[in-house]
C-alpha cells in the first residue's frame, strides 16, 4: 500500500465520473445561497453568538450570551464563531453590514462544503460520484445560518478529514481500491499529527459536538494499522488537541469558576423536559414553553443564572431535569422516541422542501449503510458509529433541523454510495451485488 504522502499522486488514477465537478459544485452552492438571500433567515438579537459577538467587539469579554438579561461571563456557547462575528462588529461597525458580512460567509462555507464531497468520497470509496451525489443532495436541504457556526463546523470537518487523511504516514485509501498495509515515511509524522490536533481543537471550540467526529475518524484512520509511525501521529494530534482546548478550559476555571468546555446542558435538557414540553422545538415555542423556562428568553431564569453562576445553574437544571425524567418516565420515553424519529425525520417547519430532501437523504442512507457493510466496506467502521453516537445527546432535548446538519454530509455519502452502485449495476446490466 502506498504511504499517505503518496496517496495523492495515486487519487488520479482512481478518479471516477465526477471526480473534476468540484468548481461546478461550488458555483451551484453560490448561487443557491445567493437565491436564499429571499427567504428569512435570523440574525441579531435574540440570538446568543451574536449577542457574545457584540459583548465581545465592545466590550472585550464572552459575557451576557441571554436577549432577557445580562447574566455575566459565559462558556454557554463555544468561543470561536462569536470571535468570528466580533471581528466583523469591530470592522465593520454597521449592524446591517454585519448580517450581510455573515451571510455572504455562510454562503462561501456551504458552497465549499459542496465542493469538497466529491473529494471525501475519493478517500473513502476511490470513487467520486457517491460524493458528487452527496454534495448535490446537500446543496438542495441548504439553508442559510449566519447566527449559528453550523455551516462553518460542516465544511471544518470535511476539511479535517481531508488534510489528516492527505497526511496521515500510511494509506487513507479504502479498501476496495488497496490492500491492507503499514508502509512507513520518512515524513514529519508528530508535526502532521499536531496540525490536524490543532484543527480538531480548533473544530472543538467551534462546536464541542464535532470532537465526536473528529476522534473517530482519527480512530478509524488508525485501529488497523499498528506501527511506531501511526502511534507517534496520533500521539501528537491528542497532545496538541487537550492543548488547544485547555486554553478555553482554564479560561472558564478563571471565570466561571470550573474548568467545563460549555455550560449549556443543564439549560438546554431542563427547557427540553418539563410538564409542558413538546418533541421539537417548534412545537415548544408554539406553546411559549421553551420560552419560559430558557434564560435567553425567561427573564425569571436569566436572573437565576445571574444569582447563582453558569456552572451552578448548569448543575441545578441538570438535576432538575433528571428529576423530572426520573419522575415522569412514560412521557420521558414518548418524547425521546418522538425526538428519535424527528433527528432523523424533521418536521416540515417552515422549510417543507428542505425537509423533503433530508427525508429522502435519510431514507436512502439506511440501505446505502446496508450494502457497504455486506461488501465489508472498511468506511462503515467510521460512518456507522458516528451516525450512532453523534445524535445521542439530541435525543433527549427538543429537535431543530440546525442539529441535524453537522452530520447530514455523512448520511448524504451513505445515499450516494448507494445510488452509485445501483448506477454501476444498472449500466452493466447485472443484479445488485451484495
Amino acid at each position: 500500500m502506498l504511504s499517505g504522502w503518496e496517496q495523492d499522486a495515486r487519487l488520479g488514477k482512481l478518479r471516477g465520473p465526477g471526480a473534476n465537478v468540484s468548481p461546478a459544485l461550488f458555483m451551484g452552492g453560490a448561487i443557491i445561497g445567493l437565491l436564499h438571500l429571499i427567504g428569512i433567515f435570523g440574525f441579531g438579537r435574540g440570538f446568543e453568538m451574536v449577542a457574545v459577538a457584540r459583548n465581545l467587539a465592545d466590550h472585550g469579554t464572552f459575557a451576557d450570551p441571554f436577549d432577557a438579561a445580562s447574566t455575566g461571563p459565559t462558556a454557554a456557547n463555544p468561543p470561536i464563531y462569536p470571535l468570528l462575528l466580533a471581528c466583523m462588529f469591530k470592522i465593520l461597525r454597521d449592524p446591517t453590514l454585519v448580517t450581510w458580512a455573515a451571510t455572504i460567509c455562510n454562503i462561501v462555507v456551504n458552497a465549499v462544503t459542496a465542493a469538497l464531497l466529491p473529494q471525501v468520497s475519493l478517500v473513502l470509496f476511490a470513487d467520486a460520484l457517491p460524493g458528487v451525489i452527496a454534495s448535490l443532495s446537500c446543496l438542495a436541504a441548504m439553508q442559510l445560518m449566519p447566527a449559528w457556526d453550523t455551516g462553518y463546523t460542516v465544511a471544518g470537518l470535511i476539511l479535517f478529514c481531508l488534510f489528516s487523511a492527505s497526511k496521515f504516514p500510511v494509506s487513507t485509501l479504502s479498501a476496495s481500491a488497496l490492500s491492507a498495509s503499514t508502509t512507513k515515511h520518512p515524513g514529519n509524522t508528530a508535526g502532521y499529527g499536531a496540525l490536524a490536533g490543532l484543527a480538531a481543537g480548533v473544530l472543538a471550540l467551534l462546536n464541542p459536538a464535532s470532537l465526536i467526529v473528529s476522534l473517530l475518524w482519527i480512530a478509524w484512520l488508525s485501529v488497523p494499522r499498528r506501527s511506531m509511525v501511526v502511534a507517534r501521529y496520533c500521539c501528537a494530534f491528542l497532545v496538541t488537541l487537550c492543548v488547544v482546548v485547555s486554553v478555553w478550559v482554564l479560561r472558564n476555571d478563571v471565570q466561571l469558576g470550573a474548568p467545563v468546555l460549555r455550560t449549556n446542558f443543564g439549560m438546554s435538557v431542563y427547557a427540553s423536559n418539563n410538564d409542558c414540553a413538546s418533541a421539537s422545538l417548534i412545537e415548544d415555542e408554539r406553546e411559549d414553553c421553551y420560552q419560559r423556562h430558557h434564560p435567553n428568553t425567561s427573564r425569571e431564569e436569566a436572573q437565576l443564572v445571574r444569582t447563582l453562576g453558569e456552572v451552578a445553574y448548569d448543575r441545578k437544571r441538570t438535576a432538575d431535569a433528571v428529576n423530572w425524567m426520573a419522575s415522569h418516565s412514560d412521557r420521558f420515553r414518548r418524547l425521546t422516541l418522538m425526538r428519535f424519529r424527528e433527528f432523523w425525520f424533521p418536521l416540515p417547519g417552515g422549510h417543507p422542501y428542505t425537509t423533503a430532501v433530508v427525508w429522502l437523504i435519510t431514507g436512502l442512507s439506511i440501505p446505502g449503510l446496508v450494502l457497504m457493510a455486506w461488501r465489508r466496506e472498511r468506511v462503515i467502521f467510521f460512518l456507522f458509529p458516528v451516525l450512532l453516537v453523534y445524535p445521542l445527546m439530541y435525543y433527549i432535548v427538543v429537535t431543530d433541523m440546525r442539529y441535524r446538519y453537522p452530520i447530514l454530509w455523512i448520511s448524504a455519502l451513505a445515499a450516494g454510495y448507494l445510488v452509485a452502485v445501483l448506477k454501476s449495476d444498472v449500466r452493466s446490466r447485472k443484479p445488485l451485488v451484495m
